[in-house]
Order: C-alpha cells, then sequence, then structure tokens
C-alpha cells in the first residue's frame, strides 16, 4: 500500500456542515431553497434525495441548525419508540432513510416498516417538521406495506444532482484556501478532471495534499498532485 493510499484511510476528514460552507450550484438549487423556504412550507414533510457524495446530508445539517431538528440514523431506530423520537422535538431529521428497508438482514423488514408506518402518523398527527435524507425517493424505497407505501407516495422528494463541474471547483478552491494552500488554476483544472465527482473525495484529496506539502515543505504544484494522483 503506498501511503497516500495509507493516508486515504488513515487520516479521518471531519465534515464541515456550517452554512457559510456550503456551496451552491445548479445540481443543489431546488433543494437549497426548500431548505431556505422553511418554515413556510405547504407540506411538512420532504425527502432530499441523491447519490452518495452530492451534499445532500450538508443541507440537512444546515437544515438542523435552523429548526433544532434532532438528527437520527437508521442506528438510532431499533433502540426508539416511535413516541420517544418525537417527545419535545421541534422537528426531526432522519438521515439515510432508505437503508433501513434494505433487505440484507440488518433489520427485521416488517418490524422496521411498522415501526416507519406509526412514526409517519405520529408525526402528521403533531404536525412536526420532518426531512429525510435518502439515496432514492421514498416512492422507491423497498416498501411492502401497502399503507405505508401510499403515505410515502405524499412526501414531496427533491433531488440533489451529482456536483457540477461549478460547484466541485469552489469546494476545492475554498477547501486549499482554508488549509493555507495556493492553487494555481492550471492545477486545479488538472485535479477536477481527474478526481472522482463527489464532494466527499476532493476533501479527502485536500487533505492528502495538505499532509504532503507540510510533512515534504513542498509547494502545492502539479508535480506534487501528480505523485498524490499516482498512489491512489
Amino acid at each position: 500500500m503506498t501511503c497516500a493510499q495509507q493516508l486515504l484511510l488513515d487520516l479521518p476528514v471531519k465534515p464541515n456542515y456550517s452554512e457559510i460552507d456550503y456551496v451552491e450550484s445548479s445540481c443543489n438549487w431546488e433543494a437549497t431553497q426548500w431548505v431556505r423556504r422553511w418554515p413556510e412550507w405547504p407540506m411538512k414533510m420532504i425527502a432530499i434525495y441523491g447519490e452518495p457524495g452530492c451534499g445532500k446530508t450538508h443541507l440537512t445539517h444546515i437544515w438542523q441548525k435552523k429548526t433544532g431538528a434532532r438528527f437520527l440514523t437508521p442506528s438510532d431506530i431499533p433502540n426508539l419508540n416511535p413516541h420517544d423520537v418525537l417527545g419535545e422535538s421541534p422537528a426531526i431529521i432522519l438521515d439515510d432513510a432508505d437503508s433501513l428497508f434494505q433487505k440484507d438482514g440488518a433489520h427485521d423488514a416488517g418490524a422496521i416498516e411498522d415501526w416507519m408506518f406509526h412514526f409517519y402518523n405520529l408525526v402528521k398527527e403533531k404536525g412536526i417538521d420532518l426531512l429525510l435524507c435518502s439515496l432514492q425517493p421514498p416512492t422507491q424505497w423497498a416498501v411492502t406495506l401497502p399503507d405505508l407505501r401510499s403515505r410515502l407516495t405524499t412526501i414531496l422528494s427533491v433531488a440533489v444532482h451529482s456536483p457540477d463541474e461549478e460547484a466541485l471547483k469552489a469546494v476545492l478552491f475554498k477547501l486549499c484556501s482554508e488549509h493555507g494552500m495556493t492553487l494555481s488554476s492550471g492545477v486545479g483544472e488538472y485535479i477536477l478532471r481527474r478526481v472522482e465527482r463527489s464532494f466527499e473525495r476532493v476533501r479527502a484529496l485536500v487533505t492528502i495534499l495538505d499532509h504532503h506539502t507540510l510533512s515534504q515543505h513542498r509547494q502545492l504544484t502539479l508535480g506534487l498532485v501528480r505523485e498524490v494522483l499516482s498512489e491512489i
């Protein structure tokens, strides 16, 4: 395993979910407008969906700061009663929601569907705002319970598309600047033509480049970038 590969595995890349660090572009414009529009939502439940690394979780954290929402992940669900989830929470976020229904044996499918059915009804009854985050829209989740399927069709679903060139470029240059690295336009274009098109991979790469510039006392040059990319 090369040095860069090891760094990619070992270096923790802590996501920055602040609103000031969020990059808005055509790929996430519609979802961003819905988050900003709250609390003037025409309905109380919205699902933001898109492939991994597209930035949808960043949006949910921005919404959480606005609403004080309770943030839940699938691992929380088996240990919580739907009534306990709501509690005194003014709003709820359920991240990675569709993974609950994957047929991989990780969850009791019937029990999870019953849980979500009662959870939906309670949220509706109490008028609590709910933001779901998933890979697919709720209408495409692997749900078999008819009553739950019909309820999922009522949730407004908004896509976050794969990061476009504009968004990736903005994130790349912003992160390099935050790390104190000067990135030329030429080197930036070189990176963008070769990096995986996700915000997470761009962040991971910048972390590795920062480590190399500091440990080797080098500038962020095309040569250094080539060395790192060839090792990953």
